[in-house]
């Protein structure tokens, strides 16, 4: 089990092979036996949960975003077992009661549920954050369950301790990126600052048990 200082060491020399801008006394983050890790379950059906508001959010965008679809989301919903998941902005979406900001909002949580999906062991690694994930390999993971129990069975969840390297790596990223917009600069080293403040929520929201999913804690 490494400390929060080794974990702190192994981000920065991974950030010093990307070229990426970090300072030293960017505080450590919680230790695995501080972190409040959430449960595969819970993390499976926010998942299923967020993929399919996306959808919503997508079709919204493209204007196509009729009864048809929403009822036939709303059975999705429900037979997948994550109708009483929905966070406040996601209801709005699904009640079309949004501002086209909310949309592209949501649209983005593809990276953050990507991380969920990377937490549950369907996808293979967090690359670097420098492109937008691969929406249709999202998209056919968590549609190609039929149930909750089906989408279960693709599911190994990763340890706490590979949450944590990946939380406290992305939270070094995530200063990068502020600390360059803060100076009125372009993301430093390639990275993409939208995709690296998503990962930083979804990240922190696995590993704080009280975190808000709708607001996660993304500080710097």
């Amino acid at each position: 089990m490494k400390t929060p200082q080794q974990r702190k060491d192994q981000s920065i020399e991974i950030l010093k092979q990307h070229a990426v801008p970090y300072i030293d006394w960017l505080p450590m983050i919680e230790s695995a036996n501080e972190a409040a890790p959430r449960q595969a379950g819970e993390i499976a059906k926010r998942a299923i949960a967020c993929l399919w508001v996306i959808q919503v959010a997508c079709d919204i965008d493209n204007d196509q975003y009729d009864q048809d679809t929403e009822n036939f989301v709303a059975e999705v919903l429900s037979r997948m077992q994550v109708i009483d998941q929905l966070t406040e902005k996601e209801k709005a979406i699904i009640n079309r009661e949004y501002q086209q900001q909310d949309v592209i909002n949501m649209v983005w949580k593809y990276e953050a549920c990507w991380v969920l999906l990377w937490a549950l062991g369907i996808v293979d690694e967090l690359n670097y954050p420098a492109e937008i994930i691969d929406c249709n390999f999202a998209i056919q993971a968590v549609t190609s369950a039929e149930t909750f129990e089906a989408f279960m069975a693709k599911v190994t969840l990763r340890s706490v301790e590979e949450m944590l390297d990946q939380a406290d790596l992305i939270y070094r990223y995530d200063w990068a990126c502020v600390d360059a917009r803060l100076k009125q600069q372009a993301a430093p080293a390639n990275l993409n600052s939208s995709v690296v403040v998503e990962r930083h929520g979804a990240l922190n929201w696995l590993i704080q048990a009280e975190s808000d999913w709708d607001s996660p804690d993304v500080s710097t």
